[in-house]
């Protein structure tokens, strides 16, 4: 197969201005604090400006959705790639698109996962989305009231992801370069998506607090979509969480499809 190659040929007259849009420098101090290698750092931040050229200002693209849709974009399935399907983006990809595409959207993510974790003045972001006349549902009120809880919960989430196979030892993240972690479906996202050995699904909604019954609702939207997209294969969830609110007990009565899930954190300490 030969070399991936993503365009960073400059093709519109206003990607310079555009490009320009995303805060480098700081996502380069977060980059190395984060234990990124120069190599790496410099080609996340090119290909975030490759996005940006032909996609838009990712700082805009977090305010309207924490970037969301735009990952959707960038998503390409095996499925898409064995029906040859085109990619949603407009980055033009010299070789195979889905190794292209899933270059871009890692790095994206990274700087939606540096734009968490410096936070943002949700003051602005809700004045932004009533100017143009947008209304906050209530999943992105719960981002906001956890907000102060993302960088545990994104460790959670890392630790998780590490120890799969001693959590879920019939399991492994679903597809390649952990296309699992995270995944996008319809503009959402699935914190963990884990595919069994005989290919059936299970999707991990993680909470770093306490769970109530508006999680059961929130995974049971997940399982809805994957059952859409996977229709031939069965899917099942799991909420994995500090603690278990009876609203959520009873919630999951109704459904043999959710597990529900404690998680207790371990403190190893090393020799410095």
């Amino acid at each position: 197969m030969p070399p991936t190659v993503v365009h960073n040929v400059d093709k519109n007259p206003e990607s310079k201005k555009i490009s320009e849009n995303m805060n480098a420098e700081k996502f380069k101090s977060w980059l190395e604090f984060n234990g990124k290698p120069l190599n790496t750092i410099q080609n996340r931040i090119s290909n975030c400006r490759n996005v940006e050229n032909y996609e838009g200002d990712l700082d805009q693209h977090f305010i309207k959705d924490y970037g969301l849709s735009l990952l959707e974009k960038l998503s390409y399935s095996t499925s898409d790639e064995r029906n040859n399907s085109p990619a949603k983006h407009k980055i033009p990809i010299d070789g195979n698109i889905r190794n292209g595409s899933a270059t871009l959207k890692q790095a994206v993510n990274l700087y939606m996962s540096f734009k968490k974790d410096n936070g943002i003045d949700f003051k602005e972001f809700h004045n932004n989305l009533s100017v143009e006349n947008e209304v906050l549902d209530e999943e992105d009120l719960d981002y906001i009231e956890t907000s102060n809880n993302f960088s545990y919960e994104k460790d959670l989430k890392k630790s998780m992801v590490s120890q799969i196979s001693e959590l879920f030892p019939e399991y492994k993240i679903y597809g390649e370069n952990n296309e699992g972690v995270e995944y996008l479906i319809e503009g959402k996202k699935i914190d963990i998506l884990l595919e069994k050995n005989n290919g059936n699904l299970l999707a991990i909604e993680l909470k770093s607090g306490t769970a109530n019954y508006k999680v059961f609702g929130q995974l049971s939207m997940y399982l809805g979509l994957l059952m859409d997209r996977f229709p031939e294969k069965e899917i099942r969830g799991s909420i994995v969480a500090g603690e278990i609110d009876n609203t959520l007990k009873s919630a999951t009565r109704t459904s043999e499809l959710i597990t529900l899930k404690t998680y207790k954190m371990k403190l190893e300490l090393q020799n410095g």
